[in-house]
């Protein structure tokens, strides 16, 4: 297989969205095409077998874009989805469930600008899946588990309780919103290895701006909870960011709030949808945006340059900044300017 290519995930991995999609890496554009009862049936599919097959022959996958463009921006302690899957797999060549993402429903208490109806109930409907059946666990080395807001969804206990924990890595992805139960707590200090993300794209107003249904307050208080259960390398808490164009000026406080060196926490450069992608800025607004997070100057140069400036793009970003906070406000006058230039 070719390196640009290659991924131990379709052999040893399987997503499960909120919204029964599934997937062969959480990063993979594209889900699955047909319905399938649950997740051993998605992963032993036809569909499986071609994107495998496909990979054996060394084609490009347009599904596997995302782990494309962080290899070649880099930056990040991991490069990839695609690095981390085969590190620890190498090239299996038999199918097993090793690893899984699972999403049992979309129930959530925020509405992320970054987000849709998929993710959160907040947007529209919400969506529940079936809990997976318990003996699709038994070679499982990884569980990564989402929602939603995976705190809120109770089913989730379940999961924890039906894993092999002491053979089994865990990373929850949570918006800090909620500190879980002591019985729940007790359960995932019982896993071989746990990692808490916690979302949060900001601090403060800005969090509060770009992830709607935060108080930053609790935010704060329930990361300073976590912060004692943190047991690194065994049990270790991850605050997140992902990089876009609202929140782009505000990443070096995030980092400095954090405390931590940037190696050690969790950050992404946002794809989707376009109109909150840096790429699609004017070439001067991606400048002061890199010169603003000397951090991130390298991998920032080398991303904002994977596409032009699109006008109509920049303008949705623009007429989306209503009721902004004050500390937007020198940046919102920036774009506002440029608009007009445009």
């Amino acid at each position: 297989m070719s390196k640009s290519s290659r991924c131990a995930a379709p052999w040893r991995h399987m997503v499960h969205n909120p919204n029964g999609e599934f997937r062969p890496c959480c990063m993979y554009y594209f889900p699955l095409e047909k319905k399938y009862k649950d997740i051993e049936e998605a992963f032993h599919s036809e569909e499986m077998d071609i994107i495998r097959a496909r990979m054996v022959n060394g084609e490009k996958l347009e599904g596997c874009q995302k782990c494309d463009y962080d290899e070649k921006h880099g930056g990040k302690t991991v490069l990839s989805y695609r690095s981390q899957f085969n590190e620890r797999y190498g090239e299996p060549t038999d199918k097993e469930i090793c690893s899984l993402e699972i999403s049992v429903s979309n129930v959530c208490n925020f509405k992320c600008v970054t987000c849709d109806e998929r993710y959160s109930s907040q947007f529209g409907p919400t969506n529940k899946n079936e809990l997976p059946d318990p003996k699709v666990y038994e070679n499982l080395d990884t569980l990564k588990l989402l929602g939603g807001e995976p705190f809120l969804d109770h089913r989730n206990k379940k999961i924890l309780e039906d894993v092999p924990r002491e053979n089994c890595e865990l990373q929850v992805v949570t918006n800090g919103s909620i500190f879980p139960d002591k019985e729940t707590v007790q359960l995932l200090n019982e896993f071989k290895k746990t990692s808490i993300n916690i979302s949060m794209d900001g601090i403060g107003e800005v969090a509060e701006f770009v992830r709607p249904g935060t108080k930053w307050e609790r935010i704060e208080r329930n990361y300073r909870k976590w912060e004692e259960l943190r047991d690194y390398p065994r049990f270790y808490v991850q605050p997140h960011f992902v990089f876009h164009s609202i929140n782009a000026p505000f990443f070096e406080e995030f980092l400095e709030w954090t405390g931590m060196p940037i190696e050690d926490i969790s950050w992404d450069f946002l794809l989707g949808p376009k109109w909150l992608n840096v790429n699609y800025l004017p070439l001067d607004v991606k400048q002061w945006i890199i010169d603003k997070n000397p951090t991130l100057e390298e991998p920032l140069s080398k991303y904002t340059i994977e596409f032009e400036y699109q006008s109509e793009v920049f303008e949705e970003l623009v007429s989306n900044l209503k009721g902004y906070p004050d500390i937007l406000e020198d940046y919102v006058e920036l774009l506002y300017g440029r608009v007009a230039r445009h």
